[in-house]
């Protein structure tokens, strides 16, 4: 990728919550197209984070951004599976660039044994488990969108 077709524009909060505000809708949308999974996963969102290039831009804006990624963080329903690579992409999402939302299910070990820290939770989850999202995410910054208590917080710096 040529960077000219990075966008090196300054990320701000502003931004960050505009993302968080689209992440939410994907959030309702999602169950939308996946009735059957509302009941056991819609009160389930642990956190939603900026992931990879864009969060390590907001960082450091000379890293250049060529599409946002959004993660959405549920707690595991032994009942019911989660679709295993949950994933929605729109295509000029923001700023001209790719919006990519990507879900994964958090197991209920790690979520009891960090009840009420969103950040720990999802970090925990990332350092514990050695999984293809784990070496993905910690290889660049991870920045909390929601709930509240993690927003605009570094969860992770990783490279920049």
């Amino acid at each position: 990728m040529t960077n000219e077709e990075r966008l090196y524009e300054n990320l701000n909060i502003k931004d960050l919550k505009k993302l968080k505000e689209l992440a939410l809708e994907e959030h309702e949308n999602f169950f939308k197209r996946n009735p059957h999974l509302k009941e056991a996963y819609y009160d389930s969102l642990i956190g939603i984070c900026l992931c990879q290039g864009a969060a390590s831009h907001y960082l450091n804006p000379n890293v250049g951004i060529k599409d946002f990624d959004i993660w959405h963080f549920y707690k595991e329903n032994n009942n019911i599976p989660f679709p295993y690579r949950g994933h929605k992409r729109i295509k000029d999402g923001y700023k001209g660039k790719p919006l990519d939302f990507l879900k994964r299910v958090i197991p209920n070990d790690i979520y009891n044994s960090n009840i009420g820290s969103p950040e720990q939770i999802i970090m925990n989850y990332l350092l514990e488990k050695n999984t293809k999202t784990k070496t993905l995410l910690l290889k660049k910054a991870i920045i909390g969108l929601y709930p509240d208590e993690i927003f605009n917080k570094i969860l992770f710096k990783g490279e920049l």
